[in-house]
Order: structure tokens, then sequence, then C-alpha cells
């Protein structure tokens, strides 16, 4: 699968992926350590951050994750991407060995950590109050800007009589739906909806900028923009900037409590700055300010 691969499914098909099987664990040793407070991989001594952390397999840290560069970039038995590489700055204070579930794809991520078949979940997931009812949220990792991607320079104030793409899953598309009708198109992956695009057969779609922006510089689409969102009272989604976190159990609160010291330290460090660079985010994304919720 290539790094700009990503691919969504409808909110519908999430409690049946919450049923599925554990296949497609993928043992991705992204840690310099091999477990809590025990001796480390490469043998020499590892002493973890929170030393009474539990996880679901002792000495591993089992993610939840799918393919949607460039948050999360699978690559064979590899994640990488802004989140995989936090994850295994985490894993590292953590003294553990990270495994990845891309069993469902991104359906199957929040119900596997609600079941708790994994640890945590990535892959862009953003605070929202009804994910507070089902899952702990970090604090929050970086903001995510939403944008209007087409190739008339189309705004959020532009929308009205254009024919309008999202995919499955996106906290809007109820809102877009109602406010658009049979002009708003809901695609199943990024592949579609960006062929669509570049074959005019939408006029816009509305998606991460941050994932259009590192979309386009491995295939871009001649006089595309990339226009962030500003609010509007028929989607009232684009009143604020979401917040990516990484979601884990409600019943694992310690687990919750050590991944937000972990990413604030990891923010004050330097290091998610320098991971949000290597990407070509901008870099003042990851001073998100205080935790809020869409």
């Amino acid at each position: 699968m290539s790094p700009t691969r990503r691919t969504l499914v409808r909110n519908t098909l999430v409690r049946t992926l919450a049923a599925g099987t554990a296949a497609g664990l993928l043992a991705i040793s992204l840690a310099a350590c091999g477990g809590n407070g025990n001796t480390a991989a490469g043998g020499s001594d590892c002493t973890p951050a929170h030393k009474d952390l539990k996880t679901i397999t002792e000495g591993e840290l089992t993610v939840a994750s799918y393919d949607y560069a460039p948050a999360t970039i699978l690559e064979g038995d590899n994640v990488s991407g802004m989140e995989g590489e936090l994850i295994n700055e985490i894993a590292k204070l953590e003294c553990l060995k990270v495994t990845v579930s891309t069993s469902g794809g991104a359906g199957a991520v929040i119900p596997s950590v609600q079941t708790k078949r994994v640890d945590i979940g990535s892959g862009n997931w953003l605070r929202t109050k009804e994910r507070t009812k089902i899952v702990y949220l970090s604090t929050p990792l970086w903001s995510d800007p939403q944008a209007i991607v087409s190739t008339t320079g189309l705004t959020s104030d532009d929308l009205q009589g254009k024919v309008i793409g999202s995919v499955a899953g996106n906290l809007w598309n109820d809102s877009m739906q109602r406010w658009l009708g049979d002009k708003f198109k809901i695609y199943q992956d990024d592949e579609s909806i960006y062929g669509d695009l570049k074959a005019g057969r939408i006029d816009a779609l509305v998606a991460s900028a941050a994932s259009a922006k590192y979309r386009f510089k491995e295939a871009p689409i001649e006089g595309a923009t990339v226009v962030d969102v500003k609010p509007n009272a028929n989607v009232p989604q684009f009143a604020s900037v979401g917040q990516v976190m990484l979601p884990s159990s409600l019943d694992n609160e310690a687990l919750g409590k050590a991944l937000d010291e972990d990413i604030e330290k990891l923010r004050e460090n330097g290091t998610i700055k320098k991971i949000l660079e290597k990407y070509g985010v901008d870099a003042s994304v990851g001073e998100p300010g205080a935790p809020s919720l869409l």
C-alpha cells in the first residue's frame, strides 16, 4: 500500500467491525526498551516513566491504526507518520514494544479500544463530546484545521449549489447532508474522492488540511487549492479547529493519564515540533492550547 493511500469506512460498519477478530497484528519493534521495568531488548536496563502502567500484553503497547498520511503511514510491518513517530517516542519513555493492529481499517479503531483488544488508537482521531462517553481522550497532540479542497479556490462560503464530497465517518457529514441534500456525496476512501475531484465529477471536497497538502506532494492535482474552513451556520463543526488525540480505554485511566504526561513532556522537549516539521506541517499546530471538544 502506498504511503498516500488512506481508507475510511462508514460509521454504520463500526459495530460490525468491533466484533471482528484481532487478525492483522503486525509486531513492530518501535521502542528501544522491551517491557515494564524489564531489561530492554537491546540488553540495557530501561526505567519506565510510569512504573505501574498496565497494558493488555505485558511489555507491549498495542495500537489500532490504518493508513492515513501524514498522521499514520503503513509500510509493510512498519508504521510511521506524525502519530506513528510520536507513539514510538511514548513507547521509549515507557519501555514498551509497539504492536499494531490493522484489522478492520479505520472503522475498527475506536471499537477495538472500547473492547480492550488494543491499548490505544491512532489515525487522526479528534476530541469530541460523543467520544468522551466511550473512550479516554488524551491531551491534544496538535490541532488539525479542516479545509475545502477544490480546483477553483472555493471556500466554505461557496458550497451552496456545488457538488461536494466527503469521506465516510467525517464529523461534519450529517450537517452537510442536511444543508446540501443530493449535492453532497459520501465516499468510502480517499482514492475515489480525489479521483472524482481530478475528473471534475465534484466541485470540492472537505478534508484535513494537513492530509490534503501531504497528498498533493506525491499526487498533485493541477490547480488544486486547500483553503481552511471558516465558521458556517450550516455546519457547526466548522466553528472550531479540531484537536487530535490518542484514544484509550475508560477502564485504564492510569494509561490515559500516562499518555497525557508523556505527550506534554514530548511537547516541552521539542519532539512534537520536530515531528511536525519533518512531515511539512506548520509547527504552530503543535501548540493547540487547552483541551477542547467538538
